[in-house]
């Protein structure tokens, strides 16, 4: 099967900053992604879990993008300026699609 080279960008961030970021991610021409809850994990302030949370604050989400590595500049600066006050880690990876007219 044929398979096209992506960049994947991975962004573990506060729940209270999802739709900035998904603004911003729209706002650069992101056409698609997806939000996953992040339910536990240990990081440099140690251990959280969101088990008995109430409310947004202290929650954690991932938000996975998968797009041309071309627009992986301009997407991460603006997404770095974003995230980088506040608790959160991007990550970027090479990745292969099957189906590249999805992204």
């Amino acid at each position: 099967m044929h398979t096209f080279a992506k960049k994947q960008i991975q962004i573990i961030c506060e729940r209270p900053i999802l739709k900035r970021v998904q603004r911003h991610l729209a706002a650069n021409g992101v056409t698609g992604f997806t939000v996953f809850p992040a339910l536990s994990g240990s990081g440099s302030e140690g251990e959280w879990d969101r088990e008995g949370m109430i409310g947004d604050a202290g929650q954690m989400v991932k938000v996975l993008v998968v797009l041309d590595a071309e627009e992986l500049d301009h997407v991460l600066t603006d997404i770095f300026d974003v995230v980088s006050p506040q608790m959160g880690v991007i990550t970027i990876s090479d990745v292969s699609v099957v189906r590249p007219d999805r992204f």
